[in-house]
């Protein structure tokens, strides 16, 4: 299957469990893979409806997490992953997310899925 990976895409959102955590958004990071068939797009040189263009795709995400607010990692990687497949004509997603601040003697937790389309 063909993919369409965005790396390091960077942006602030209310994230964590604690209560220091809720008062202020931190930074996040995210590598997006979405296995599409990109043949169409190849073909004709251009983006047409109903084709896959990780630009927006990538404006979405940032938009989305830019307004949410949740408690774990784990819970903004699937809600991530949801709009990925229900927004996009993509078949199946990989969310890698990093939340640099969560470890002060690390550089990052991280947590991975990766999630068929819903049919």
């Amino acid at each position: 299957m063909d993919k369409i990976i965005i790396k390091g895409l960077k942006t602030k959102c209310i994230i964590g469990d604690y209560e220091w955590e809720r008062k202020r958004p931190q930074k996040v990071i995210f590598d997006l893979e979405c296995e599409a068939n990109l043949l169409a797009l190849a073909e004709n040189d251009k983006i047409e409806p109903g084709m896959l263009d990780y630009n927006l795709l990538a404006r979405e995400v940032l938009k989305f997490v830019g307004q949410s607010s949740y408690h774990l990692i784990e819970t903004l990687a699937e809600a991530v992953a949801n709009l990925c497949l229900n927004k996009f004509p993509v078949d199946a997603i990989k969310v890698r997310l990093y939340k640099p601040a969560a470890i002060k003697a690390a550089d990052s937790a991280i947590v991975e899925i990766e999630r068929p389309t819903r049919q």
